[in-house]
């Protein structure tokens, strides 16, 4: 019997959505978390829980728009930040860093590398 090392590559995802929100959410948590009051982007009085949702929209849009370069797609994420930003209270100015970040992280066309990609410590700083 051979073993194709395409086959895992194809294979489906054996986590169901929840579990993989879950993870990607760990790993941004401990990519970044650790480091954020030392980026250049931190605003002081500003927690994890309004960054992190611009960490994720910058992974997820990067994903979205496979290809592209983050400041060719700038404006539409600044105008998509407002719903993307759950309970976040940053504002684009102090989020688009990390929205940057975020997407810096993500790899342009394989989603299944984004987990290795964000279990890489230390944040990306300047």
């Amino acid at each position: 019997m051979t073993h194709d090392l395409h086959d895992s590559a194809n294979a489906p995802d054996p986590r169901t959505p929840a579990e993989a929100a879950a993870e990607g959410q760990d790993a941004l948590e401990t990519r970044f978390k650790a480091g954020l009051a030392q980026a250049a982007y931190y605003s002081a009085g500003r927690h994890w829980n309004d960054y992190a949702p611009a960490y994720r929209f910058g992974r997820d849009s990067r994903q979205r728009h496979a290809g592209s370069r983050f400041d060719a797609v700038e404006r539409e994420l600044e105008q998509g930040w407002d719903q993307a930003r759950d309970q976040s209270r940053l504002g684009w100015i102090e989020a688009r860093g990390a929205v940057e970040d975020g997407w810096d992280l993500a790899p342009d066309d394989d989603a299944d590398e984004v987990d290795v990609a964000l279990d890489t410590p230390g944040p990306k700083v300047g």
